[in-house]
């Protein structure tokens, strides 16, 4: 008890979390745009917090990818380039074919609710006009089949990309031109997941997967050349 009592309380790691937590936000809704240069400095007296724990918040976003460090120069929000947009589709293809064959493959009646229940949150999304509340459901979508597959290392490995695959979503969606081209696509996407066709499932994910990221590169080329 004695040891217990003699421990210290984590303030500066509950400080840089928080910190972390804010810019975060701020990435992932736009409030910061992808190349923005960020300054301890600066950030330190935004936040009134010591140099030191800025750093260890902006070291966490590094390490979750959504930060560039850059030596002797400061620190930058990732912007996706097209080597981004192809490691991601790939990677993310691979991930998600196989969540999609594992959870077709041993749907149960509490699972297809919460396909379902993700599904329609994300319809929802699209009726309310879209914005960050599609890309939010549009994620919270994935990572429900992901989660329903059962597969611990797997989910691991999808959690280490998820908010980098939540700025690429947002591109995806945007060059979709539609919303109900994007609702089209999930409802092809949970289709085979909801009849339990392990194989359709796993085609279906890598197909959607691989497709958005051709968008994107693409978008990416086009606009290197303009």
């Amino acid at each position: 008890m004695s040891g217990i009592t003699s421990l210290e309380p984590p303030k500066r790691q509950s400080l840089d979390r928080a910190a972390a937590d804010s810019l975060r936000r701020a990435i992932l809704t736009g409030a910061i745009a992808p190349g923005a240069r960020l300054t301890e400095a600066r950030l330190a007296e935004q936040f009134m917090l010591s140099r030191g724990t800025v750093r260890a918040a902006l070291q966490r976003l590094v390490s979750e990818g959504l930060v560039i460090q850059r030596p002797y120069s400061g620190w930058d929000v990732l912007t996706l380039t097209i080597q981004d947009a192809w490691e991601l589709s790939t990677l993310r293809s691979s991930l998600e074919a196989l969540a999609g064959r594992l959870v077709a493959d041993k749907i149960s009646d509490t699972g297809r609710a919460v396909v379902m229940g993700a599904y329609g949150q994300l319809a929802q999304a699209i009726e309310n006009g879209g914005g960050e509340d599609l890309v939010q459901a549009d994620m919270d979508l994935h990572q429900a089949i992901v989660g329903l597959s059962g597969h611990r290392r797997l989910c691991e490995q999808y959690a280490l990309i998820a908010n980098q695959l939540r700025l690429y979503i947002a591109s995806s969606n945007k060059l979709a031109q539609t919303m109900e081209r994007v609702r089209e696509r999930h409802l092809v996407l949970i289709e085979p997941l909801l009849a339990g066709d392990a194989e359709a499932a796993e085609a279906a994910f890598r197909a959607h997967a691989i497709r958005s990221g051709e968008e994107i590169i693409e978008h990416l080329k086009l606009s290197a050349t303009n």
